[in-house]
């Protein structure tokens, strides 16, 4: 008996590390082709000229770009609330939250709350992170950041 028991201990410790390494490549983290860390200037040649920049740069696709503070031509955030721009793996805002799953595997973290749950995958060199925000059932914003 004691045996079956330290058995089942080990084994659930052993599923448990698993799924607490659900890290993806960083090569996976970007929306529309722009990842953060990349320049400004290349986001801009991929996504068109901006409808507004500043701190914050707005584009007609529905993306928003944030740069950094000590680099202002480096991406540091990028998030959108608008199908049509995708992730290299496919998922856009508006399909289901089964597809997140399905595309990226099991999350690093998940964080539900009363009305929305949010899927966080880190990247296996530790720089970014993608988050997905779901609401009823659909995914309404996707964001790709460096690490804080």
């Amino acid at each position: 008996m004691k045996k079956m028991i330290i058995a089942s201990v080990a084994g659930l410790t052993m599923a448990a590390s698993a799924l607490c390494c659900a890290m993806v490549s960083p090569d996976v983290i970007a929306i529309s082709g722009v990842a953060p860390g990349s320049s400004v200037t290349e986001a801009t040649a991929k996504l068109g000229n901006p409808q507004y920049a500043g701190d914050k740069i707005y584009f007609s696709n529905g993306i928003v770009i944030e740069r950094s503070d000590y680099n202002p031509n480096m991406v540091e955030e990028i998030e959108t609330y608008t199908a049509g721009n995708v992730t290299p793996a496919g998922i856009q805002v508006g399909m289901n939250e089964a597809s997140i799953t399905a595309a990226y595997g099991a999350p690093d973290k998940i964080d539900r709350d009363y009305d929305d749950t949010e899927y966080t995958y880190y990247s296996t060199d530790y720089f970014k992170k993608l988050e997905f925000k779901v609401v009823g059932g659909n995914i309404v914003k996707i964001k790709c950041k460096l690490r804080d």
